[in-house]
């Protein structure tokens, strides 16, 4: 008897039983759509978290300064730190004279609420804040026209400005150009400041929530030299950390690399102190591993149920044996090898796992949609969500798909060794006397 055969007559039995062979499958079918399930999510989070860290600015990387000798928090000493331990400006300078194409510095320094009034005779609110070239980038917000600051601005303290899309409705007429505008801000303390627009950028809305465009204030870039002088600060001490947004056409790994060699060559002669970079990158792995632990947890969890229903494959087959007892005599006794016998009811277990796989991987990609399709409305009622997470795709993770298929298989294998070794036993005269 060839493979052919015992294939056919697996499914025969299998049809013979439609209703004890779907019971039979019911615990792999749980099993399996859970498992798929969980993974299914699991890859779609993952996904969602790496496209919205991305559109949050995935180019980011951030060097502070940190103890040295020091494993652990708990380990710090009180140590009190200099205006010589800083992070100085010409250490940073310098860095980006070394690698000009490579990075921006986007640290921002809030300042003041200011006030202008349109020719409407409405008061339009802003707040000022001090910024660099890659000070947009740190907030996600996307250059529409005209251009960023420049080392040009920030070395002349220039009285520029980048604007957001919402302050041009507020304070323009429509289709009115804001580019080279000159604005004359009231502070908060009565000052008025003339700054002249150089660019606008679009709002990013989940970085600092959404309300009525009409009224919402929106931030006012202006450099960070200007803010220092408004303040009344012309010597800059330097900074606890300091911010970087790097161009993506280089490798992340060089980047980090570039940042973590100049800074350690830097404070090697500081006996109390250095630097760490730490990158969006570095969050995303993070956030990564989080993801994968939970989903193995889960997921050997779910699969419990696949060794429930295994034995209950191995409780139905050996009733099987039980009621084809004659069957099995009488084919023996025409010359059918125990090898044959035993294939025979293998084949028979593993094609209910391998059905109950198969109905368990489509039930579990139909729930991830599901709940994808929730996910995705709750996200679209929500605007400023919306705006960063676009429509959740959902991903269904190949390789558990792939190890579903597998484990069904093996699951068929080894809860059915014993039935068909109990089978292939049978003495056939005692299995054709049997009632």
């Amino acid at each position: 008897m060839n493979m052919f055969e015992n294939l056919r007559m697996a499914f025969s039995s299998i049809a013979a039983n439609k209703l004890r062979s779907l019971l039979t499958m019911l615990g792999i079918i749980i099993g399996i759509s859970a498992v798929i399930t969980i993974t299914t999510l699991g890859t779609t989070l993952r996904a969602t978290i790496k496209n919205t860290l991305n559109s949050l600015g995935s180019n980011l990387m951030v060097v502070y300064i940190q103890q040295k000798n020091v494993d652990n928090y708990y380990d710090t000493v009180d140590v009190e730190i200099t205006d010589n331990d800083l992070i100085s400006v010409e250490m940073v300078d310098e860095f980006l004279e070394k690698y000009p194409d490579e990075f921006q510095m986007a640290n921002e320094n809030p300042f003041k609420s200011a006030t202008i009034v349109n020719s409407r005779n409405t008061t339009v609110k802003m707040n000022l804040v001090g910024g660099y070239e890659g000070t947009l980038a740190f907030n996600s917000y996307k250059l529409l026209s005209g251009r960023n600051i420049s080392t040009s601005d920030i070395k002349g303290k220039k009285h520029t400005c980048v604007v957001s899309d919402i302050f041009v409705e507020q304070y323009f007429k429509e289709k009115e150009e804001p580019l080279g505008y000159a604005l004359n801000v009231t502070l908060d303390d009565g000052m008025v400041q003339e700054f002249t627009i150089v660019g606008v950028y679009k709002y990013n809305s989940l970085n600092n929530g959404m309300g009525d465009r009409s009224k919402m204030s929106t931030p006012v870039y202006i450099p960070d030299t200007v803010v220092n002088n408004l303040k009344g600060i012309y010597t800059e001490q330097g900074y606890y950390n300091v911010y970087f947004a790097y161009n993506t056409k280089y490798d992340a790994n060089d980047m980090k690399a570039h940042l973590t060699d100049f800074f350690e060559e830097k404070y090697k002669p500081n006996k109390n102190f250095g630097t760490e970079v730490v990158s969006m990158e570095d969050q995303l792995k993070t956030i990564d591993m989080v993801i994968n632990i939970v989903t193995l947890v889960i997921t050997v969890i779910a699969a419990i149920s696949l060794i429930v229903g295994g034995v209950g494959v191995m409780n139905i087959m050996l009733v099987s044996v039980t009621e084809r007892t004659r069957e099995i005599g009488i084919r023996k006794a025409l010359g059918a090898k125990k090898s044959l016998i035993k294939k025979q009811f293998v084949m028979e277990a593993v094609i209910i796992c391998l059905i109950g796989g198969v109905i368990g991987i489509v039930i579990g990609i139909l729930n991830g949609e599901l709940a994808g399709l929730i996910a995705d409305h709750f996200v679209a009622s929500s605007p400023e969500y919306a705006e960063i997470l676009g429509e959740i795709t959902v991903v269904p993770s190949l390789s558990a798909i792939a190890v579903s298929i597998i484990f069904s298989t093996l699951t068929g294998v080894f809860f059915g060794i014993y039935p068909a070794g109990k089978a292939a036993k049978m003495n056939p005269i005692d299995a054709l006397r049997y009632d």
